[in-house]
């Protein structure tokens, strides 16, 4: 039976709820709640949380109160989003229940423009309800006042409010209100999402890595080959005199690398070591790489060559790093579906943001990804088989031969 996925979740006791019931669809997860009154709770809420395999937030406002902390997060994370279907959702109950005309309405949503979206769609040509934007630069405070004014001036009948503690502000007043509605199959695909990174997280920290320690005769060879393997968590073979084979895992790789244990270790080392990690998707393939990255590595430089023969470092001086735990639920989302890493999307959306113009040749990307043009036109395939790129036109060369295709990337970049 597969392990169950434990995921954390900051919300409100509101929620806590309906997520609760609906949760129960779902296979193999495990939830933990951490409750706040207010969404400003959820910073101190995220020191509070144990050991878990994700993190997910019940609703935008928490998770931007949250944001500036996640960076260091070390599981992927997620937040269920308002968007049409909620807001639509909601209207079409209150309208079926409650029998309250539109323009009797107050609502505070994150984003007004959706209201319009959804008011459009469905062809309403009357008076629109009272709109209040929300955000963290609003006052929870200022959003309630704006409800109460509308009542007491008898403009409202009724109010939506995406705050709970809104929610219960006016419940106490005797306001006649309600909570935006989030679907259920909004939040099953949220906790689905949730799962999936999760899973695709811990896939790539148990990828198989296979290292080569190269380090010149002398007397200190055990104590170097103790601190390096120790610093990898890794297990070696002794191929010939002071050349070893490494084996471990990207996740303990990674994490020597984001700890800076090679920066302390080539700061406490004076032999001039060489050492290279590859990755594969077999052994053979990793020690292929690996072979291939040590021609790159100069006494104390560390380099990494991926399964997509992406060269990394060199390490510890390179500014660079290696991520593989990408946490964005757009990326790992593209990563599943193009079967490409994480770590090439993020650098693909990199390359975007750096160029001046938005279209491109295979060249230009394989000089920015530092890859052959072959692999490079492999990923291009991928792109655009699953609708991420599209062929946009041709390049005419002056010299003889094909014109080069050129590209522009189909999704969002920002």
């Amino acid at each position: 039976m597969p392990l169950s996925t434990k995921i954390a979740i900051i919300c409100s006791h509101a929620f806590k709820k309906r997520i609760s019931s609906i949760a129960q669809n779902i296979e193999n997860i495990q939830i933990e709640f951490y409750l706040y009154k207010h969404p400003s709770d959820a910073p101190t809420l995220l020191k509070q949380i144990k050991p878990c395999d994700a993190l997910l937030f019940g609703g935008t406002l928490p998770y931007l109160y949250a944001q500036s902390s996640l960076a260091t997060l070390p599981i992927p994370w997620n937040y269920l989003k308002q968007d049409e279907m909620t807001i639509s959702t909601t209207l079409l109950s209150l309208i079926a229940n409650k029998a309250i005309s539109l323009p009797r309405l107050s609502i505070d949503v994150m984003h007004p423009k959706f209201v319009d979206h959804v008011l459009t769609e469905i062809e309403y040509t009357g008076t629109k309800p009272y709109v209040h934007p929300i955000s963290i630069t609003v006052p929870t405070d200022d959003v309630l006042k704006k409800h109460i004014a509308l009542w007491e001036a008898q403009q409202i009948d009724f109010v939506i409010t995406s705050i709970h503690s809104v929610f219960d502000e006016l419940q106490l007043r005797n306001i006649p209100a309600m909570r935006m509605l989030d679907a259920t199959s909004s939040i099953i695909q949220c906790l689905e999402e949730t799962k999936t990174q999760s899973l695709l997280t811990k896939s790539e920290s148990a990828k198989a890595v296979v290292g080569f320690l190269d380090i010149p005769e002398n007397n200190r060879c055990a104590d170097i080959l103790q601190n390096i393997t120790a610093t990898t968590h890794a297990t070696y073979k002794q191929i010939k005199a002071n050349y070893f084979e490494l084996y471990t895992t990207a996740g303990h790789l990674q994490n020597a690398l984001e700890k800076e244990y090679f920066q302390h270790l080539s700061q406490q080392l004076d032999t001039p070591f060489r050492l290279a990690f590859g990755y594969g998707h077999s052994i053979y393939e990793a020690a292929e790489n690996a072979t291939q990255a040590l021609k790159f590595a100069k006494p104390f430089e560390i380099y990494i060559l991926d399964e997509q023969k992406n060269l990394l470092g060199p390490f510890p001086k390179s500014e660079g790093k290696l991520s593989l735990k990408t946490k964005d639920p757009y990326i790992l989302q593209m990563a599943k579906q193009t079967s490409l890493s994480p770590l090439n999307i993020s650098k693909i959306i990199q390359f975007s943001k750096e160029r001046q113009s938005s279209q491109f040749t295979a060249q230009n990307l394989a000089e920015y990804l530092q890859v052959t043009r072959r692999t490079t036109e492999r990923i291009i395939k991928k792109l655009v088989d699953h609708g991420y790129a599209k062929v946009v036109g041709e390049e005419m060369t002056h010299q003889q031969g094909r014109p080069r295709t050129i590209y522009e990337l189909n999704f969002a970049t920002y």
